[in-house]
């Protein structure tokens, strides 16, 4: 069907990789053309095909050859699916160069964007990508020179569909028209403009040149930038962590199943976010497991999400030397849910707590809880609110050394 498929929220990327040898011409435009269709058109048919088959049948999509293995990820209904189309082409970088350097003009060899183009209408433009398929149906194409930018840049799937979504907004909403001297400059100009692309007067022509990527990359709020973002891939870590033992089979749910599609569903919400709120979530990791060092118990709520009802709840518990340590877990597991309940006294508008609980840095055995609690009532009963408040002064909870952070 494609080469990958991604799912993530709503969200469906399918991607379609070639690596095609650009076989040299005495006219570049018959050499070009002949590339393209093979790199390019031949993904866009694929992809639009595959399109098809996830909307009328995404309970028919399987992960092995025999057509066994269906894909363990139940698709939303197909009416709010967001699909995006993602051509990788590889082999025309060189040749690009080559060709823009005969015509005087250094050139970073990746493709231009021309949304004035369709169709065969590619063949009098080399290197130039506009509509491989019909009615502006908008698909990404990446070679060998973006295709690692645009995934170093926004390397969460938040941050990447935020910026296919609008790409597409703009690109295709054909109100106006644009000419992009490659996929990093159009990326450039989105990253120094907060992540939003500005509209363009209907009729207009929106011509992006050479140079935004290198002026971005040497500027010093990008590097400011890189440098604060380190302690966001804390955040990224323990997400990794949790899914190495997931497929090491050394995971288990808290009624000692080892259910992947609950498990799941945690590390779902975690992926969620973007890398600027990855950066404040790392940052409370690591104080929270450095602050843990001491005898005392450090909890901390966190409300970062785009979505407003979520919190996430970090624990750190050191563990008394002379307790057992699945009795220090049971402990560790249940002050983790007391607490993630208790978030719902304090803020009744939260539907959803994520929770995490570990020993801190200074222990040599480290292991990791992940909870997920969600809340279908907007306000808890009497009896039930009675439970948690007594519950919370029994383990001595919401004192000095547990907060809780807008």
């Amino acid at each position: 069907m494609c080469d990958l498929l991604v799912v993530f929220g709503d969200h469906v990327l399918l991607f379609s990789d070639k690596k095609c040898a650009f076989t040299e011409h005495t006219d570049p435009k018959v050499a070009w053309y002949r590339w393209y269709r093979r790199a390019i058109e031949k993904s866009a048919k694929q992809l639009a095909g595959a399109e098809a088959w996830v909307r009328r049948y995404p309970g028919r999509i399987f992960v092995d050859r025999q057509c066994r293995q269906q894909l363990p990820l139940e698709l939303v209904n197909h009416q709010h699916l967001k699909i995006h189309l993602i051509a990788v082409a590889k082999g025309s970088a060189q040749d690009a160069r080559a060709y823009w350097d005969s015509w005087g003009k250094g050139s970073s060899g990746s493709l231009v964007l021309n949304t004035e183009i369709c169709g065969n209408e590619h063949s009098d433009h080399p290197f130039n990508v506009g509509w491989p398929l019909p009615n502006r149906r908008m698909v990404h194409v990446f070679d060998e020179e973006t295709l690692d930018v645009a995934l170093q840049e926004l390397d969460t799937a938040a941050d990447f569909v935020a910026y296919l979504s609008e790409k597409e907004k703009h690109l295709a909403s054909g109100h106006a028209d644009y000419l992009v001297l490659g996929e990093e400059e159009l990326l450039a100009f989105y990253l120094k403009r907060a992540r939003h692309l500005p509209k363009v007067p209907d009729g207009a022509l929106a011509v992006i040149g050479e140079g935004e990527w290198k002026k971005l990359k040497s500027s010093r709020a990008y590097r400011k930038q890189q440098k604060e973002k380190r302690i966001s891939y804390l955040w990224d870590d323990i997400i990794e962590y949790q899914v190495s033992h997931i497929l090491a089979g050394s995971a288990f749910n808290l009624d000692g199943s080892q259910s992947i599609s609950h498990m799941e569903t945690v590390l779902r919400a975690m992926a969620e976010e973007p890398r600027h709120k990855r950066t404040y979530l790392g940052a409370t990791l690591h104080r929270a497991r450095k602050i843990g060092r001491g005898k005392k118990r450090y909890t901390v709520a966190v409300k970062t999400s785009n979505d407003q009802h979520r919190v996430y709840v970090i624990m750190s518990l050191p563990r008394p030397t002379a307790i057992n340590y699945e009795v220090y877990r049971e402990a560790r597991q249940y002050q983790l849910a007391t607490y993630a309940e208790g978030c719902k006294l304090w803020l009744p508008e939260v539907r959803e707590v994520v929770g995490i609980a570990f020993e801190p840095y200074s222990t040599k055995t480290i292991s990791v809880d992940f909870l997920l609690m969600r809340f279908h009532d907007k306000e808890l009963d009497d009896s039930w609110r009675l439970d948690i408040e007594q519950r919370l002064q029994q383990e001595n909870m919401w004192q000095v050394c547990d907060s809780m952070q807008p």
